[in-house]
């Protein structure tokens, strides 16, 4: 009989960007930190191409004081979806991003002088542009205010902010946040109901939340020297380590929103996703076992997941696919054969993944992988057919 993990570190369907925001205080913006222009840098290895992530920064340095607070709009408001900016010290503002994007998600580095952000409700065009930003504060201090909720973060502190309503905040000094900004959508998937969990706070005391930190801040000064394959999935875990962090915090402290689902079912959605996420790869891996690990009944399980639109059943399916679909896309496995990516997570037959797969994405799974996959990867090895 197969053995089956309970584990609650669940691999996201949805990589988070991870942003990390370094808040500039006019030391060496002109040396390492702000002076290299951000470049893609590829070399050989082996049979295939390693792709390493260059970040995109942006230095206020590069414009003259009276200049900066604008030129800082601009930049943020592009990176952070439509953020407004302002600050009482404009003719001595500044202000440093290293942005580390990683589709579809990104990862921030922001180093600022005192300042404040808005996001005012969206307009009819800015609809599914929503994004999620999981705020790690590092140095300095933020004010956040979301939801009819307001709480001030301190160095080690995280909280969450949701750009589909509007939300405020306010740094009163220098400040060095990094920040994970993931679309809104992907991240229901993964919590549930997002006004449970906005501009709460996952203290800096806490296990999970020093663990969450150490994890993303390694992953911030590393990133730069990771594979971009590698990277992406060290972002997934990053955020779905953050997102962890909001459940546990939440489960201990109560909070959910009126009208919105109990505190009680969002956990146990959120750790029977974490159970199937752990155990993809087992073909027999079906609701009824999901249910016995949670200690709930099949019937009370499939009205939890209904909640979202879905069953337990299609969400197992679709997450297999997911699975395939970014190892068929992965230049590292360019030359491993479609069956085994398909029978290792959990799918029994070649034919029945072909059709979900055709279904679901569009194309056959050869088709995907050639238009995924770039031409440099394909021509150094042999891209397998079956």
């Amino acid at each position: 009989m197969q053995s089956f993990r309970a584990c609650e570190n669940s691999d996201p369907e949805c990589p988070g960007q991870t942003f990390a925001l370094r808040a500039y205080r006019g030391n060496g913006v002109n040396g390492s930190r702000g002076s290299s222009l951000p470049r893609t840098v590829e070399r050989p290895v082996g049979r295939r191409l390693r792709v390493k992530t260059a970040p995109k920064v942006v230095t206020t340095d590069v414009v003259a004081p009276g200049e900066r607070l604008d030129f800082w709009q601009a930049q943020i408001g592009s990176l952070l979806t439509h953020i407004e900016c302002s600050s009482s010290e404009r003719h001595t503002f500044s202000g440093l991003v290293k942005a580390h994007q990683s589709q579809p998600a990104s990862l921030l580095e922001i180093d600022t002088a005192t300042h404040a952000i808005a996001r005012a409700r969206p307009k009819i065009s800015q609809v599914g542009e929503e994004q999620i930003f999981i705020c790690i504060q590092v140095e300095g201090e933020a004010q956040v205010e979301q939801d009819s909720r307001f709480n001030v973060l301190k160095p080690g502190d995280i909280t969450l902010l949701d750009t589909s309503r509007s939300f405020r905040a306010h740094f009163p000094g220098a400040l060095l946040q990094h920040v994970i900004q993931v679309p809104r959508a992907l991240v229901r998937k993964q919590i549930g109901a997002v006004e449970n969990f906005t501009a709460t706070i996952v203290p800096a005391q806490s296990t999970v939340g020093q663990l969450t930190r150490d994890f993303i801040g390694g992953l911030v000064r590393n990133f730069d020297k990771l594979d971009a394959v590698i990277a992406q999935r060290l972002t997934e875990q990053a955020t779905e380590m953050a997102l962890m962090a909001f459940m546990s915090s939440l489960g201990a402290t109560g909070g959910a929103a009126p009208g919105s689902p109990s505190v009680g079912k969002t956990v146990l959605a959120h750790r029977g996703r974490a159970f199937i996420e752990q155990n993809l790869r087992h073909a027999t891996l079906q609701p009824v076992m999901v249910a016995e690990h949670l200690g709930i009944s099949k019937r009370y399980l499939n009205a939890i997941f209904a909640v979202h639109g879905q069953s337990v059943e299609r969400f197992i399916w679709d997450r297999r696919l997911a699975k395939c679909a970014r190892d068929l896309k992965d230049p590292n496995q360019s030359s491993r054969a479609i069956g085994d990516i398909a029978f290792s997570w959990g799918f029994h037959s070649l034919t029945h993944f072909s059709q979900a797969f055709k279904a679901k994405f569009g194309e056959s799974p050869r088709a995907f992988r050639k238009t995924q996959i770039p031409a440099s990867s394909t021509e150094m090895g042999r891209i397998a057919e079956v």
